[in-house]
């Protein structure tokens, strides 16, 4: 049985979600609030296997509120019910598990709480069942055990394994990592504090189970080698992915689609880790590459609503890419989305013109006037 708390200012729209969800014999609420800040102090200590969340409501938005709910409990289950198509990309980016459209019906609740019970098992049942261990690189670099996220005894122990987890799979020479990470240091110094990091590193993998190895070369040679065994990792999957070089199709799409959920943001986001730069952004371009050849797959299917949520995706990363911007213009043009095109075209203008001082391209100015004179 799933436990659920409802969100919503509407309250005869809320009744009618908790009737349907007590109809599937699958789900107790636990809890209703027409008032966000209402439902934030105590979710806390209901302590639901999911909340179902309206976006449009007053006080907070109910996107910001997602974020604030899963800093309490990371393992939360979000689904938002809304009557706005628009939030969906903002959502999946809050890790959403399910987006529904009011009016709900039973059937969609129905195959919501399926796939809910499928991603938790039922409080009290299987509590011996742990998570798998894993690495998230994408985004704040966190590492998981048999404890929950691992707390690491300093930053330089963080940071080492962030090196190695990069560079696994090869030897890597002590001295070269120590210099990377000890700037400056005197040789012993370097040599000290790599040994003491080490120690830590492998004290606290095995502390919290984690399937990694950390070899060392034979005869005193000082190098390492890192093998992840059978820890998940994110940028490992990304990496390997066999779809590399493969023609987008209706095949493959999908899996196309689950590469780049890997990619929650850029590599070890907000950690300063000035020797990964190059890897960041090699990464990054990786990740745009595979979105625009999305874009393109998804416009040649008259797919345009998919498209344009990958174009957002890469206005985000690529807040300058005059093309992609003329590509989400002719898609609300499409659309016949004229507010949306005209506010999009000057928040453009106005980036360009505030963060580097020049006025867009004739090309894409002569684009605007047109589909304005069209609409």
């Amino acid at each position: 049985m799933l436990e659920a708390v409802i969100v919503d200012d509407e309250i005869h729209v809320m009744n009618l979600l908790e009737m349907f969800l007590q109809k599937t014999g699958k789900v107790k609420v636990t809890g209703t609030f027409t008032k966000p800040y209402e439902a934030l102090k105590n979710i806390v200590n209901i302590k639901p296997d999911v909340v179902f969340l309206d976006i449009e409501m007053p006080e907070i938005n109910g996107l910001e509120l997602a974020n604030q709910l899963i800093e309490q409990n990371d393992e939360l289950m979000i689904v938002f019910v809304t009557g706005y198509n628009q939030y969906a990309l903002e959502a999946f980016q809050v890790n959403a598990l399910d987006y529904l459209l009011k009016p709900v019906s039973l059937n969609t609740i129905e195959k919501c709480v399926s796939r809910l019970i499928k991603l938790k098992n039922p409080k009290n049942e299987n509590e011996d069942r742990k998570s798998p261990a894993k690495a998230c690189c994408f985004g704040d670099f966190k590492v998981y055990g048999n404890n929950g996220a691992v707390r690491w005894p300093t930053r330089k122990v963080e940071e080492l394994l962030a090196y190695f987890i990069i560079h696994r799979n090869y030897d890597i020479e002590g001295w070269a990592v120590g210099e990377i990470l000890w700037p400056g240091e005197e040789p012993d110094k370097i040599k000290a504090n790599l040994y003491t990091s080490i120690f830590r590193l492998r004290k606290t993998i095995k502390e919290n189970s984690l399937p990694i190895e950390i070899n060392s070369g034979r005869g005193g040679a000082g190098t390492y080698r890192l093998s992840l065994k059978g820890l998940g990792c994110d940028l490992n999957e990304f990496e390997n992915s066999a779809l590399k070089n493969t023609e987008i199709d209706n095949s493959n799409i999908h899996e196309y689609e689950q590469i780049c959920r890997l990619y929650s943001d850029d590599l070890f986001m907000g950690k300063d880790y000035i020797w990964c730069e190059d890897k960041k952004e090699y990464l990054r371009l990786r990740y745009l590459n595979i979105l625009k050849n999305m874009v393109s797959f998804y416009i040649k299917e008259g797919s345009y609503q998919n498209a344009l949520d990958k174009l957002i995706i890469i206005s985000r990363k690529s807040p300058f890419d005059e093309e992609n911007h003329r590509k989400i213009l002719k898609i609300y043009a499409h659309q016949k989305n004229r507010a949306l095109l005209i506010k999009t075209h000057e928040e453009f203008k106005q980036k360009l013109l505030n963060e580097i001082g020049v006025e867009p391209q004739k090309e894409t100015c002569r684009l605007f006037a047109d589909i304005m004179a069209d609409l």
